[in-house]
């Protein structure tokens, strides 16, 4: 089921198709909140890119991202009644890509992702968010529920554990040459 909010229509959902010998039912008829939708209309790009780099399978990362805002829908007013809604997607995304990584456990052809194995998990989110999704310090912390400052220090500690190609901050505009570290 596909949800799609337009202007401030009501969403329509349709259940799945009735056997012949069922009576017609009417289409169920879904208001969702303007702060979910802006939510999800903010966020749904970008996670599904960070799922993408980690489950490394297309279908599978638009299922887990389906999941994450459609369980996050079931909860919404608890979540938009929080100090950091988007703390409590992320960990809701970890924890379903998490059970997406074991369900594919048994592929021997996929390809593991040594940060998330070596690093703890916040390190390793930072460093893919800014080193292969190439967001900034400010959106990576959006992105995650958390300060720009716990971003920079989880990528210092990332940077200091596994030094090289895998934590390298892409080189931007005004940064040092050759060290890929942004000036302060």
């Amino acid at each position: 089921m596909s949800l799609r909010r337009r202007g401030n229509e009501p969403v329509l959902a349709f259940c799945a198709p009735l056997a012949q010998d069922e009576p017609a039912q009417q289409a169920l008829v879904l208001t969702l909140p303007v702060e979910y939708t802006a939510f999800c209309l903010l966020h749904r790009e970008r996670y599904l890119r960070y799922t993408r780099e980690r489950v490394q399978d297309a279908w599978a990362s638009q299922k887990v991202v389906e999941a994450a805002l459609g369980n996050l829908a079931t909860i919404w007013p608890t979540v938009i009644s929080s100090s950091r809604p988007a703390a409590i997607a992320w960990r809701l995304l970890d924890a379903l890509i998490a059970s997406a990584l074991r369900g594919q456990g048994a592929n021997k052809n996929q390809q593991l992702d040594a940060v998330h194995q070596t690093l703890p998990r916040a390190q390793a989110d930072a460093v893919i968010l800014r080193c292969r999704l190439q967001l900034s310090e400010a959106q990576a912390a959006e992105l995650m529920g958390v300060e720009k400052p716990v971003v920079a220090s989880h990528l210092r500690m990332a940077q200091r554990a596994l030094p090289g190609r895998l934590t390298d901050v892409p080189a931007v505009p005004g940064a040092h040459r050759g060290t890929g570290r942004v000036r302060r």
